[in-house]
This record gives C-alpha cells, structure tokens and sequence, in this order.
C-alpha cells in the first residue's frame, strides 16, 4: 500500500504545493459563482481562501510562520466547505450537501492530525 509519509521528500512538497494550488483554484471559480449569484459574503470567504492557498505555494516562509499559515488556511477550508455545504442545504440541493459537509469533516481532521503532530515534535 502507497503511504504517502514514506515518500521523496520533494516529490511530496511538489504535491502539497499543487493540492494549494488546486485549492486556490476552486475556491476562486467558486467565488466568482457566488459573486454572480449575489452571495458577496460567501464570495469574498472563498476568494481570502484562495489568496491564502496562494501564499503557500508562492511565498518563501519560515517554518513558524509556514505552521500558522498552514493550520489559518485549514480552518478557512473548514468554513469555506462548511458554509458552501450550509448554501446548498437552504436551496434544498440534494446529496451534493453532504459532500460538502464530508469535505468540511475531512479538513477538520486534517487539521487535528497537524495539531497532534505538532504536538509531538516539539
């Protein structure tokens, strides 16, 4: 089985820097639908989002601050994929809520995980 902690190191930061990347991406396309649907709070949450995910992927950090970034930007996912879950579940949207609510669960673990390794290290 394929564990990505035994992975090349820079084939590993490769990945990261593009899942921020996609991240960014999404978030903005997301926003600009929401900006069209006359959603600006919900808009301008994606598009801080996104302009956080870019920061990982271009800005040189030192690794105090590539932490906090890390662990801003998973609590941001959590409310992007939250409150985008919540929208869909007012406008009486099917099973895509649930995906949402699934992405917003998995953030929030991810964001445990990163919290309990933390811990461990210092």
């Amino acid at each position: 089985m394929f564990y990505f902690g035994l992975m090349n190191p820079k084939l590993k930061a490769k990945i990261i820097r593009f899942s921020f990347l996609l991240n960014a991406f999404i978030f903005f396309i997301g926003g600009l639908g929401l900006v069209e649907d006359g959603k600006t709070g919900l808009a301008m949450l994606q598009f801080v989002t996104a302009v956080f995910n870019l920061f990982m992927v271009l800005g040189k950090l030192s690794p105090k601050k590539y932490l906090r970034l890390n662990y801003t930007i998973l609590g941001l996912n959590i409310l992007v994929a939250a409150s985008t879950a919540f929208d869909y579940y007012v406008m009486g949207k099917g099973k895509i809520t649930y995906v949402w609510f699934f992405a917003a669960a998995m953030y929030a673990i991810a964001l445990g995980v990163q919290i309990v390794k933390q811990r461990r290290a210092v």
